[in-house]
């Protein structure tokens, strides 16, 4: 798509602006051909085409491409003062076709938000409208041969090159089509008025339409954190009217910006609720890779029995300092560590005892052994855990009666932390 618009502006400005070819920017036209001309080739291969059937399938994009110009490079043929290569080189413009069938294919496929792409496509319309309309209000004087009262000539607009004569016709169009000009530059013939009323016509609608456009394309990139925010202040709001302790308030605030900033505000549950189990697993797996790997118990678990254990997993997401479970409780599931670290606490006040990584996880011998706990975990920073509730365990342990034995040949597998805790008699 770039270098296409590379050609495009490129081409466009020799023939209005040049009115011969140069060497460099013939190759840099050429080099570009030739990135075409293999990418068709390598499509038609992939898709098993002969070369006729390609040329018959994509005769535009083969016009467009091909170097019919070439073998004019030494004619002195200019009709209308314009050498004959230039006019054919106009047919790169084809090529406008494939930027535009890219980007939409594109925001078809693109699997964030896709108002930046529409936002591409509009500065794209623009940008080419406005190279157009520059190379065709200098063509005007220059195809009746400049005369004396035409704009051209009145600005002198050919001593400086060509070069001033496109940032001046650039700049016409772009202070016509935004504005009424500011005068510096006038029609000064009827051709040149009935050009002027066209180019403000058009900008009136065009710029119009890109503005508006952009505006509510901006204004969609937005939409989500906005309506997190919006939800946010109402949380504060209410806490602020409780008289809510403000350190409480601002652990709140804290922790929804945490969630924006990894989450963007959605739990992953409520958006792979909508899936279909077999692709809701396939999701999990890769987005649990790393815990599917260092956790013993995902690793020596049959696969239908690992897909049971991923399907009821409950991601919780605590902030620093929070205790996920608590000294004292009854065993409320199995807990996995994601993301982060907690410690443990066997003593109110004391020092941790034993800090836990991520891909420990604890909590099964609570419901193994019907005991309650004997020490606290607490959160080191923000943690992300994923938690395997009583109730699914219970189930899956009756539909599966492996998951004893897969268990216990985990348990010989825990890390050395754990395996400490375990013969000092804490039990989590």
């Amino acid at each position: 798509m770039v270098i296409a618009l590379v050609a495009f502006f490129v081409v466009t400005f020799d023939f209005a602006f040049v009115h011969e070819p140069r060497l460099y920017t013939s190759i840099l036209v050429y080099g570009i051909d030739a990135v075409f001309l293999t990418v068709l080739l390598h499509r038609w291969r992939r898709d098993g085409r002969t070369i006729a059937e390609g040329v018959r399938t994509d005769t535009i994009a083969l016009v467009g491409t091909l170097p019919i110009d070439a073998a004019f490079l030494w004619s002195d043929v200019a009709p209308a003062g314009i050498s004959l290569v230039l006019w054919l080189r106009l047919l790169r413009t084809l090529r406008l076709r494939s930027v535009f069938g890219h980007l939409r294919r594109i925001e078809h496929l693109a699997s964030t938000n896709t108002a930046a792409l529409r936002i591409a496509r509009l500065v794209v319309v623009a940008a080419v409208s406005l190279q157009v309309l520059a190379c065709l209000w200098f063509l005007i004087p220059f195809l009746q041969d400049m005369p004396r009262e035409s704009w051209a000539v009145v600005r002198d607009i050919d001593a400086d090159g060509p070069g001033n004569a496109y940032l001046l016709s650039f700049y016409w169009v772009v202070t016509t089509m935004t504005s009424v000009g500011f005068g510096d530059i006038t029609p000064l013939r009827q051709e040149e008025y009935v050009f002027a009323i066209v180019v403000m016509l058009a900008g009136a609608s065009l710029f119009a339409y890109v503005i508006a456009s952009g505006a509510a394309l901006i204004q969609s990139l937005d939409i989500s954190k906005a309506t997190f925010w919006t939800r946010v202040e109402r949380v504060e709001s209410y806490l602020r009217s409780r008289k809510v302790d403000p350190a409480i308030a601002h652990d709140v605030r804290d922790y929804y910006e945490y969630m924006w900033e990894r989450h963007r505000g959605v739990r992953g549950s409520e958006l792979l609720g909508d899936l279909p189990p077999s692709l809701r697993l396939t999701v999990l797996n890769e987005l649990t890779r790393d815990l599917l790997e260092r956790v013993p118990l995902f690793r020596h678990a049959p696969d239908a029995l690992r897909d049971e254990l991923m399907a009821s997993l409950r991601p919780v997401v605590v902030p620093p300092g929070a205790d996920i479970v608590r000294a004292g409780e009854v065993g409320d599931g199995i807990w996995f560590i994601a993301e982060g670290s907690a410690e443990v606490i066997t003593d109110p006040g004391a020092a941790a005892h034993a800090e836990l990584p991520s891909g420990t996880y604890f909590g099964d011998l609570t419901l193994m052994l019907k005991e309650r706990r004997t020490a606290t975990v607490r959160a080191v920073g923000y943690t992300e855990l994923f938690q395997l509730s009583v109730a699914d365990f219970e189930r899956i342990r009756t539909q599966y009666p492996e998951l004893g034995d897969v268990m216990a040949r985990s348990a010989r597998e825990r890390s050395g932390i754990m395996a400490e805790l375990v013969i000092e008699g804490v039990v989590l």
